[in-house]
């Protein structure tokens, strides 16, 4: 077994951290034998006070400083306050204890933070496997199948009835980096990944239609194919359709994972021109691709959900269908006035005009175009982001479907259930099935 593929979500690997961690906080609460006085006392304040100062912190940063656009779920405050006193009752033993607790109190704190890690991590769902989290499971350069002109062709929902997979087409498709030119932006973007599907990957490729998602923030290209889990989910699906599914490809939109150029051109950079120029570009001289707005879908989660709203409404005549999980309802930063400041070159006037809303009413009755909006079933902010963005666009003529994942929040784990379930939606309309793909 590759220790990198060790999963990190799985009950198993949470049930070993838990029982270890507890067993050695049991070890450093009982009293050590030559030891008298007050142990129990400081024990019990100890821990007492790491769970209110580790939940004081937690509200602190989640709740009035708002870093993460999201209220932490009852997870993070539990595990963030029992983390917490768990390294401060190590510290008790590693004062007050003999050597042989001291080593215990040492190993105690590892135990409980790698514990806490654990259940914080599944929460969100950001890193599946031990590779993801050490950042040694990047994707390799993408390579191309067979030589072959690339080329466009226009859009065919019929390609489901059309196809014929080869014998010798593989099982499963292709993840690989690109790096994508910022030609006419000059912005500062990272590699880009792309997945081929098994019937992009044979000498006889149909024309396929194409899906470009985008991540959260923080967050990079990688988080998409690894906590979203688009390969696995197309390659369900693939097996299904004779080999079929779209080409995927997840460009950078920030630069690093720590900015947020809001999928704007301004001073933070030209984002918008090189998620709505560079990359198509790119895609249409490099890979076969469809054209046409019903074969082209764009879509993200959380910021890149909100990038993905921005250019539906904008750019119905490159986009034609939408995936938004947990998308804001506008760009912005932790406020709107820096984000006027920062990214707009402080125009109000520029950053109303790039609202969503504002682009719809311009824009009126959209004719052709479709989207999905999800969200967390126990994210009540991004639920009701959702809810408000969702009933404006059906307002303007989109044909809006409606999705909440059950039992999670604002994490991958929403992202992947909402990208498996806005790929079985459109589907037929990507004429790549007769009808949805439940899976």
């Amino acid at each position: 077994m590759n220790l990198f593929h060790l999963s990190l979500t799985s009950a198993l690997t949470l049930g070993v951290a838990d029982i270890v961690a507890g067993a050695l906080c049991l070890a450093m609460i009982l009293r050590p034998r030559r030891r008298r006085g007050r142990w129990f006392r400081h024990v019990t304040i100890a821990i007492l006070a790491g769970a209110a100062a580790g939940g004081t912190a937690i509200w602190v940063v989640g709740d009035v400083m708002n870093a993460f656009d999201v209220p932490p779920t009852w997870v993070d405050r539990a595990w963030v306050s029992a983390m917490v006193a768990g390294v401060c009752l190590a510290i008790v033993n590693l004062v007050y204890g003999p050597a042989g607790r001291k080593v215990a109190a040492a190993v105690g704190v590892i135990a409980v933070v790698v514990a806490g890690g654990l259940a914080l991590n599944r929460d969100v769902g950001e890193f599946p496997r031990l590779g993801d989290a050490l950042g040694v499971t990047g994707s390799e350069p993408l390579i191309l199948p067979h030589p072959r002109t690339p080329g466009t062709a226009a859009a065919d929902d019929d390609l489901y009835a059309d196809w014929k997979a080869p014998e010798l087409m593989p099982r499963r498709g292709r993840v690989g980096s690109v790096t994508i030119p910022a030609t006419k932006s000059h912005f500062d973007a990272r590699k880009a990944l792309v997945y081929l599907p098994p019937a992009a990957l044979v000498a006889s490729a149909p024309a396929l239609p194409v899906v470009v998602l985008m991540s959260g923030q923080p967050g990079s290209p990688l988080s998409v194919m690894t906590a979203g889990r688009v390969p696995q989910i197309l390659n369900a699906l693939a097996r299904r359709d004779h080999g079929l599914a779209p080409i995927v490809v997840v460009p950078d939109q920030l630069g690093s994972a720590g900015a947020n150029p809001m999928c704007v051109d301004g001073p933070l950079g030209n984002s918008a021109t090189y998620l709505t120029e560079d990359v198509p570009d790119w895609i249409t001289t490099h890979l076969h691709v469809q054209t046409g707005p019903t074969a082209w879908v764009v879509g993200g989660f959380s910021q890149g959900a909100t990038c993905a709203l921005q250019f539906a409404t904008a750019l119905p005549e490159l986009f034609g269908s939408l995936i938004d999980v947990s998308g804001q309802q506008y760009p912005t930063l932790s406020s709107d006035d820096r984000a006027i400041d920062q990214g707009f070159g402080g125009s109000t006037a520029r950053f109303d005009a790039a609202k969503p809303a504002a682009v719809m009413a311009a824009h009126g009755h959209y004719a052709d175009t479709v989207a999905l909006f999800a969200a967390g079933a126990t994210d009540a902010v991004y639920s009701e982001n959702a809810r408000v963005m969702s009933a404006l666009a059906a307002k303007h003529g989109i044909r809006v479907t409606r999705y909440l994942s059950p039992g999670s929040g604002h994490d991958w784990t929403t992202a992947s259930n909402a990208f498996r379930r806005g790929f079985d939606l459109l589907y037929p309309r990507l004429g790549l099935s007769k009808g949805a793909q439940n899976l």
